[in-house]
């Protein structure tokens, strides 16, 4: 049986912040996965991955913006 987050709003934070910087992402279960694509750095074309976090802080990293306070 599923069972919800038990801190449903901070995960609503991170998502929020992520679509702040216009990622893709979505709430499952315990944590947010950012849809992530890179063209430049890839000799076969586009790549595309999916990271999983459970904090801003993780999530600020994936992202590049480590150690900016809000982009909002």
């Amino acid at each position: 049986m599923f069972e919800e987050p038990r801190d449903v709003s901070l995960l609503a934070e991170i998502k929020d912040h992520l679509d702040a910087h216009g990622f893709g992402s979505a709430i499952i279960e315990d944590h947010v996965a950012i849809g992530l694509s890179n063209s430049a750095l890839s000799p076969g074309g586009r790549t595309e991955n999916i990271v999983r976090v459970k904090s801003l802080d993780e999530a600020r990293c994936a992202v590049g913006c480590c150690g900016v306070k809000d982009a909002r």
